[in-house]
């Protein structure tokens, strides 16, 4: 079971379903292949710096564990998650994005924000949180027969307990978060059906 719930935690990571997210979103879009490539570089700039400082301090000792530092070590990775969420977004809006691309970077904005200024005292699951934007953008964006990633958020939330990486509350709160934000967010947009 620990092999199966460690292959879950490291394959579905915040990094790679950020990405996805991002990749799924742009993807659907009607835009010309230039604009798609410029918001796909964004995201991967989005996604790949918070994850490369979280590698760099474990690899230089700053953190205990690459796969679960605790809530005051993902401090910096947090204010660069944030400061590059607020760049995408304001790139979507001076460049008139699709509503759903600057929907979603302001969903990963406030998120980073919230998540941010709760790592002084809680440790939520970022994992949960990812795991779940992707199931709920998936469906909103692309098509509701995607509805089967649902069952991604649970598997991964099992996994961060069963590892002892999180707790049920901190895996709880990611995924309410995340419902939360995505569904304000994009009922703000007219892009929420649920």
């Amino acid at each position: 079971m620990k092999t199966i719930a460690l292959l879950v935690s490291k394959v579905l990571n915040p990094f790679l379903t950020a990405l996805i997210t991002i990749l799924l979103v742009v993807n659907v879009q009607q835009i010309e292949t230039s604009q798609k490539m410029l918001w796909i570089l964004l995201g991967i700039v989005l996604g790949v710096l918070p994850a490369a400082i979280i590698y760099f301090q474990y690899r230089s000792g700053k953190i205990a564990s690459l796969w679960s530092p605790s809530a005051k070590e993902r401090q910096t990775a947090f204010l660069v998650w944030v400061i590059l969420a607020a760049i995408f977004s304001a790139s979507s809006l001076w460049f008139a994005a699709p509503r759903s691309i600057l929907a979603l970077g302001l969903v990963l904005l406030v998120l980073g924000l919230i998540n941010l200024v709760l790592t002084t005292s809680f440790k939520i699951s970022i994992h949960s949180e990812m795991v779940t934007l992707l199931a709920l953008v998936a469906i909103l964006s692309v098509s509701v027969e995607l509805i089967f990633l649902i069952v991604l958020i649970p598997l991964v939330g099992w996994a961060r307990i069963y590892l002892k990486h999180h707790s049920l509350s901190e895996v709880a709160y990611g995924c309410l978060l995340s419902i939360i934000v995505v569904y304000f967010v994009f009922s703000y947009f007219g892009l929420a059906t649920f």
